[in-house]
């Protein structure tokens, strides 16, 4: 089995012994730090490794391809399809510290994954990762894999590992089964909707999340120009009927912008207590809901006068305070804004010091990226309980 592969940037060959210098030079504590195997010690464990690779891909039992980079032939790691004469492959990737954070892992086992669906039958791909190994997981996450065990080992370093096993089936899976992602808010989470079809997620930062949950069902229910007042007249029919596993809600400047441009009344008190009415309402009517408060945030240029600033700070301070009160995961973006006109220009980010420009949408995504992953995790490690 002398497969082949290719990616835009990468040329995976089947491992051989000439790869025993490289491999044995980048396989480092940093990169096993989440792995079952340690460094070898000697070259000639690597030889060993190797000569064991090539006698099992000879029995078609498994292939451990060699990943380098196509312009110079630099070495990026190793990807592996272990146990292909079985019903459930195991799949297996490790990068050298020089590429980290590159995404090229994703990449090489996008070529992987997708030999494995055409010429490998199987019920499905067993992927097992530490939980703490982030980057690691979002391989089996973007392909929608399903989280079927937990359990926890020792490597051979003597590290205990935190074990989450994904399943990637060769088809999508019901959508009826997907867990339901709710986003609530005004403009910046409504992003040009198309509201009259409930898969339009608007051209903001939902749609940017939704490329990373592929498996979860995405809702948008933002509404341009809403305040509290308007959200909790609709939040029977836009949130609670959905009975969403996750909802984000990310509102408030509008009742700032509101209650300036057009003379709208509002107060801190009447924001609080409008925003205490949506979260009971939710725990009330909807209590296996986890609810993710993002606070509101602004830069005064702009249609957003500085004058207003001191407004909206009450406000999200209110929202923190809420947070903690409820114990109720939050989201600091107005933090993130203020951190990330340090390394951008304010007009880059809010272009009107409150809706964000395409790089303030992909940033917001992000920064709620995590935290959404997260709840993911929980939501299927329930399942399996």
């Amino acid at each position: 089995m002398n497969v082949i592969l290719q990616t835009q940037n990468l040329v995976l060959k089947p491992i051989q012994v000439s790869d025993a210098e490289a491999i044995f030079h980048f396989f480092t504590p940093t990169v096993t730090t989440y792995m079952y195997p340690a460094p070898a010690k000697t070259i000639q464990d690597t030889l060993d490794f190797i000569q064991s690779s090539i006698k099992l891909r000879e029995e078609q039992k498994e292939i451990v391809w060699v990943a380098r980079l196509q312009v110079d032939e630099t070495f990026v790691g190793c990807m592996g399809l272990h146990h292909i004469n079985t019903r459930t492959p195991e799949l297996g990737v490790w990068i050298q510290e020089g590429f980290f954070g590159k995404h090229l892992g994703l990449e090489a086992m996008t070529e992987v994954i997708g030999y494995a669906r055409e010429h490998v039958p199987h019920d499905y791909l067993i992927y097992p990762v530490d939980r703490r190994n982030y980057p690691s997981r979002n391989i089996p996450e973007s392909f929608g894999g399903i989280l079927k065990k937990t359990y926890q080992t020792t490597n051979r370093a003597g590290n205990v590992l935190d074990i989450i096993e994904y399943w990637i089936y060769p088809h999508h899976q019901d959508m009826n089964t997907w867990p339901t992602f709710l986003f609530q808010g005004d403009s910046i989470t409504d992003c040009g909707r198309n509201r009259l079809d409930l898969l339009s997620l608007g051209d903001g930062y939902v749609k940017q999340l939704k490329h990373a949950f592929p498996h979860v069902r995405f809702i948008n229910k933002g509404i341009s120009g809403d305040r509290t007042e308007e959200l909790i007249k609709r939040w029977d029919e836009d949130v609670i009927f959905y009975q969403p596993d996750v909802l984000s809600l990310l509102c408030g400047v509008n009742d700032v912008w509101h209650y300036y441009h057009f003379g709208k009344p509002i107060d801190q008190a009447t924001f609080e207590k409008n925003y205490i009415h949506l979260i009971e309402t939710t725990q009330k009517k909807s209590p296996h809901t986890t609810m993710i408060l993002i606070e509101p945030f602004s830069y005064s240029i702009g249609a957003f006068d500085p004058s207003w600033r001191p407004m909206l700070e009450s406000f999200i301070h209110t929202v923190r305070k809420l947070a903690r009160h409820y114990h109720l995961p939050i989201i600091h973006m107005d933090d993130h804004m203020q951190a990330w006109k340090k390394i951008y220009a304010q007009e880059a980010v809010l272009g009107d010091g409150v809706h964000p420009s395409e790089l303030g949408h992909r940033l917001m995504a992000q920064a709620i990226k995590p935290i959404l992953r997260d709840y993911l995790l929980d939501i299927q490690e329930k399942k399996i309980e």
